[in-house]
C-alpha cells in the first residue's frame, strides 16, 4: 500500500465526477429520458441532475445508487472509466 501525492488526490477528486456524470448521460440517452424525467424519477430537481451530468457536484453514493436503479444499470457501470 502506498501514500497518495496530493496531484493524485487533486486529479482524482476533479476528474472522477466528470467521468460519473459523463455515464450518467450516456445511460440516460440511451434510455431515451430526458433530465427532467430522471429527476423525478429519482426525487430531485433537474439542476441538480445537470450539475452531476457535468461534473460540478460529487454526489454521493446513495444517490449515485438511485441514479443507477432509474437507469436500470449497476452502479459499477458508473465508474468503468475511472481509474
Amino acid at each position: 500500500m502506498r501514500n497518495l501525492s496530493d496531484s493524485e488526490i487533486e486529479k482524482i477528486t476533479n476528474n472522477t465526477p466528470k467521468i460519473v456524470g459523463e455515464q450518467i448521460i450516456f445511460y440516460r440517452k440511451l434510455n431515451k429520458i430526458s433530465q427532467t424525467e430522471l429527476a423525478g424519477m429519482v426525487g430531485k430537481d433537474r439542476q441538480y441532475i445537470y450539475k452531476i451530468e457535468k461534473g460540478k457536484v460529487a454526489s454521493n453514493v446513495v444517490t449515485l445508487a438511485i441514479i443507477c436503479e432509474a437507469l436500470q444499470i449497476k452502479l459499477s457501470e458508473l465508474f468503468e472509466n475511472v481509474k
